[in-house]
């Protein structure tokens, strides 16, 4: 299975006196040949990301398990300590404290460091795009919706894309049925 995720072993609770243990699950590449498993920057950043949600939900200090952690987060802070753990990988002394070459230590040159810095913001614009047409595609769905109208889903997913993509959708496209993130990964109505 592809992605990555972290996931609560434990929970804090004072009244149990349980200390919280996340575990992260971060699916990469197998090894090739002789060629070790190697991390892409995307692998790390999303590490890194995972890592976040990490450490909120085992540095929380509120003592109360239904508070504690990543229990009841609003949904617009959710994802505030990964996005920021993402950060760490465009800090260079951070990024050359453990990335170099696997077979000569050599760490990141300077000059692809910048490509990389350079790369962060690229096609950023068709980026938000793409998050701004899934939460329109959610909250129309989840609010605005009926089933048996005059629309289906599909429909809907074709008129919203108008406004939100530059390249519009083929007709035959069905990316509803894999948006899982609204119906099955607990976003629903919150994306």
């Amino acid at each position: 299975r592809g992605g990555a995720w972290m996931a609560v072993c434990l929970g804090r609770s004072a009244l149990l006196d349980r200390k919280p243990v996340a575990y992260l699950t971060c699916n990469g590449s197998p090894p090739v040949g002789g060629t070790p498993s190697l991390m892409s920057f995307r692998d790390v950043e999303t590490l890194f990301h995972e890592m976040g949600h990490g450490l909120q939900h085992m540095l929380t200090t509120v003592p109360y398990a239904d508070a504690a952690g990543i229990n009841n987060v609003e949904w617009d802070a959710v994802e505030l300590p990964s996005q920021f753990m993402e950060n760490w990988c465009y800090h260079k002394p951070t990024l050359d404290s453990f990335a170099a070459h696997y077979e000569t230590g050599e760490a990141l040159p300077a000059e692809l460091f910048a490509k990389v810095l350079k790369a962060r913001h690229y096609n950023a614009g068709l980026g938000m795009l793409r998050q701004l047409f899934f939460s329109k595609l959610d909250m129309e769905l989840h609010a605005a919706f009926r089933a048996g109208g005059k629309e289906t889903p599909f429909d809907v997913q074709q008129r919203l894309a108008a406004d939100f993509t530059v390249i519009p959708p083929l007709p035959e496209d069905k990316f509803l049925c894999s948006f899982s993130h609204i119906f099955a990964g607990g976003y629903a109505a919150g994306y």
